[in-house]
């Protein structure tokens, strides 16, 4: 006969059981459940996974609270929600730690010996509670198998209950909750979500009963969002050659972030030292830093070889060592440059070629698989870093849209925080005349090149930027279309020759390239009062002819150039008729006498070339 905890003073010393009594579903009382008898460091972890495997799945169904029976039980799935939730609102923060650096000593070593899988350890930290060594407050570890677990020590501090406190009054908690319920649905779309299995992780049981039939959120994920960790974690594999663990980043709530990530692909990345690349502001200012490599690679090479051959190298792990890694960040939601450096730049390097493509080959590496293209990283995105997650999430809804495109001063001007910046416009080859006009426009160019984008708006239906770049021009070619514009004989400018000579639109010299097509100020200013509307719908009938002029333009082959200049000034002048006939309860009919021929044509770049007419009846005078 044995007792479960040898020499306990909690249990009745008659509890006890024969060897051959520990058989079929036996469970030990909740009175036996204490931690110190477990022969494992990780005991707390055991344990934790251990409540969290005894929770009951059936909607309504009452469950176990064992701590009501042992007070002095440290681990429960009342702490665990905390701790899920405290660091999905921010509360908690989440830091990751090589057992086997050198600064963690031989009981790193030695844990990490004991379970290789777990050497990197995460760590939970209050954000708010201040802890030994001046470092924020130690309230908790992660396992692969019970995603948290509780530092024993804090209870000691009635740090619980003050826990519960800011959690539950938060308000948002429900928005905290349904983000983790579109987290959770990334495993349900990718198959290895199975809380009912019988070789599921603990965790998963525990996330289930926690989020019940939470409705998931709508693409918080990556606008509202960081990606926290990473943490190595236990699923059920969809057969038997798939890994039972997978290498995942948990949310944190940050309302606005996918937005401001978005900022950072207008900065240039130059490689930095250190296994780094910086992405820099024109000044040459890092606004942030991405981890390329472990840290202090070159020292823990030197401590491998000194530990000897059973010391596990980062090789296959990088992930968990850092890679990818965002660090020191600076503001980045208020400024940025005008061109887009997701791809490569004439003699300079863009991100893809300098960090997403690298990540992509270290997150294979660390996920055990051959290769991984953004097509996994889009089927389930939470097993990559926001260097690499939010990046593809956001050149998909760029292909999906159109071309990469420059940004005018005007457009960044008027960028706000939490709005994400204009980075691709719509093709005039997949615009179909009679549509309606596109908010952006990629302005068509040289090959190879970034084309100029023209905005009128952009941002969220709630937070609609107005610009206004594609109205001006459409102003701009009605001032030419009067008589009251002309192209200067450079041909570098349209002005305004009936204002005292203000500049329209025309060409901007940047340090390294030309810009083939800028809209101006002038126009821009005349098109945000009611001034120049009043004026127009004054000429009604010239303003008609204005519109069959352009409104017969931009039909044929799309692949040709002088189409899709055509369409160019076809969009323009819709969006500037759209914006004269607000309002007005006027309609504006399809007929009349139109010009045919261009007076002029304006080029944008090579043989492309913007057409330029003039009323018939002013030519006739």
């Amino acid at each position: 006969m044995i007792q479960l905890i040898p020499g306990s003073n909690d249990a009745s010393t008659s509890d006890s059981f024969a060897l051959d009594q520990k058989k079929g579903a036996w469970q030990p009382t909740p009175a036996h459940l204490r931690t110190k008898s477990f022969p494992t460091p990780y005991a707390q972890a055991e344990m934790m996974s251990h409540l969290l495997g005894q929770l009951l799945l059936d909607p309504g169904v009452q469950q176990p609270q064992p701590e009501l029976v042992n007070p002095r039980l440290q681990q429960s799935f009342e702490r665990w929600r905390l701790l899920l939730l405290g660091l999905v609102l921010g509360e908690l923060t989440l830091e990751t730690v090589d057992l086997r650096r050198p600064e963690v000593d031989n009981l790193g070593a030695m844990l990490a010996d004991l379970r290789p899988e777990c050497r990197f350890l995460g760590l939970l930290r209050d954000a708010r509670r201040q802890g030994a060594e001046g470092r924020r407050l130690l309230v908790g570890a992660a396992d692969p198998m019970c995603l948290f677990w509780c530092a024993p020590r804090v209870a000691r501090e009635n740090y619980w209950s003050d826990l519960k406190t800011r959690i539950d009054a938060s308000a948002e908690r429900a928005d905290a909750l349904r983000l983790l319920a579109e987290w959770r649905g990334c495993y349900e779309r990718n198959g290895v979500w199975q809380p009912g299995h019988e070789s599921a992780p603990p965790w998963q049981k525990g996330l289930q009963v926690l989020l019940g039939e939470t409705a998931p959120s709508a693409g918080a994920l990556s606008t509202d969002a960081r990606g926290v960790g990473p943490l190595r974690l236990g699923v059920v594999p969809r057969n038997g050659s798939d890994a039972s663990e997978v290498i995942a980043f948990l949310p944190q709530r940050d309302p606005g972030w996918g937005a401001r990530f978005a900022e950072l692909l207008f900065f240039q990345p130059i490689r930095g030292g250190a296994g780094t690349v910086d992405l820099v502001d024109p000044n040459g200012r890092p606004v942030v830093t991405v981890r390329m490599a472990p840290r202090d690679a070159v020292r823990d090479g030197a401590a491998r070889n000194s530990a000897g051959p059973d010391t596990a190298t980062t090789a296959g792990v990088e992930l968990l060592a850092g890679v990818g890694r965002l660090e020191s960040i600076v503001n980045v939601a208020r400024g940025h440059g005008q061109a887009h450096w997701l791809e490569d730049h004439p003699n300079a390097q863009g991100y893809r070629s300098l960090v997403l493509n690298p990540l992509l080959a270290a997150a294979a590496a660390s996920h055990r698989r051959a290769t991984v293209s953004e097509a996994d990283v889009a089927a389930f995105p939470i097993l990559f870093p926001d260097s690499v997650r939010l990046v593809v999430a956001q050149t998909a809804e760029a292909e999906a849209g159109g071309v990469r495109i420059h940004l005018s001063r005007e457009v960044i001007a008027r960028v706000e925080p939490g709005v994400v910046a204009p980075q691709s416009g719509a093709l005039l080859t997949r615009w179909t005349p009679g549509d309606a006009p596109p908010r952006i426009v990629a302005v068509p160019g040289g090959e190879g090149a970034l084309a100029v984008g023209l905005v009128e708006r952009f941002g969220p239906a709630n937070r609609v930027v107005d610009v206004g770049e594609l109205r001006a021009l459409g102003f701009a070619l009605w001032l030419y279309f009067l008589g009251e514009a002309e192209l200067r004989s450079d041909g570098a400018r349209v002005i305004w020759t009936a204002d005292e000579g203000k500049e329209l639109f025309g060409r901007v010299v940047l340090p390294n390239a030309e810009r083939p097509l800028d809209v101006l100020r002038d126009a821009l200013l005349a098109v945000r009062t009611d001034a120049e509307r009043t004026r127009a719908r004054d000429r009604l009938a010239t303003l008609q002819r204005y519109a069959m002029t352009w409104r017969a333009l931009g039909d044929g082959e799309t692949e040709r150039p002088e189409v899709m200049c055509a369409r160019l000034g076809r969009v323009a002048a819709e969006t500037f008729l759209a914006w004269v006939m607000e309002g007005s309860g006027l309609v504006l009919g399809r007929f009349g006498l139109r010009a045919t021929t261009p007076v002029e044509h304006y080029v944008l770049n090579g043989p492309f070339r913007l057409p330029l007419f003039v009323d018939p009846y002013v030519r006739g005078e």
